[in-house]
């Protein structure tokens, strides 16, 4: 049973404040988009209008050790997008983007009391439960490539929060049941004809952490795939 109380909790988590991250992050974003903003010939349209509104799925069965220690658990995620472009060259756009995630499952281990210390105190891991929440992500910034073509790559960052019936990533006492988040994405997005819709496939690293708000801070970190669709007003 201490074996798998290891395994469930993983490595020590990184002192980095969520909040830090988020910010280091999005700078890095804004700063790229300056390298790669100035325009080499006039714009060519068509190019989508300027606002964006979206759905998104994404399953996250993996989950690494970068910022958080816990280990082996599963997130499933749907979200709905708006996004306004804030410039448009031939070459380069961003986006500010703020998702709105109503539904933000967790499937996470369940502890009880053993005689095997672990990280977390005298408990043990002994079973599985899912853990029903949800989230805003109001700071987000993508930026896309090659815009006079149809198949455009796309890197993105966002930060916010998420909220839950029960602690994440792990329910015990001292657990926490709001908790910010921070993703990194990349993708490729396909757009229509009309260049009025279009369809992203792309990977979101995240990160959920309390912050330090309470006397540890389990976090978790998980690889996330994603499907979206979008259309253009």
């Amino acid at each position: 049973m201490g074996a798998l109380a290891h395994e469930a909790i993983g490595a020590i988590a990184s002192n980095l404040p969520a909040p830090r991250i988020i910010l280091r992050a999005v700078v890095a974003l804004l700063f790229a988009s300056l390298l790669f903003s100035a325009p080499l010939r006039a714009q060519t349209p068509p190019y989508p209008p300027g606002n964006e509104f979206g759905v998104w799925a994404g399953i996250s069965l993996n989950t690494p050790h970068v910022f958080g220690i816990t280990s082996d658990e599963q997130i499933y995620a749907l979200g709905f997008r708006y996004a306004r472009t804030l410039y448009d060259k031939p070459s380069t756009s961003l986006q500010y983007t703020l998702d709105i995630v109503p539904a933000g499952i967790v499937r996470q281990f369940t502890f009880v009391p053993c005689g095997t210390p672990s990280r977390l105190g005298f408990i043990c891991p002994s079973g599985r439960e899912v853990v029903y929440g949800g989230g805003v992500n109001p700071v987000g910034l993508k930026m896309n490539f090659r815009r006079e073509r149809k198949f455009q790559p796309f890197i993105a960052a966002s930060g916010g929060f998420i909220t839950s019936v029960r602690p994440v990533p792990v329910d015990i006492s001292g657990g926490t049941q709001y908790n910010y988040t921070f993703d990194a994405e990349a993708g490729v997005e396909l757009f229509t004809a009309s260049r009025r819709s279009s369809w992203k496939f792309g990977y979101r690293f995240q990160h959920i952490s309390n912050a330090y708000r309470h006397n540890f801070n389990p976090g978790l970190d998980n690889d996330q795939f994603y499907i979206g669709y979008s259309f253009f007003k």
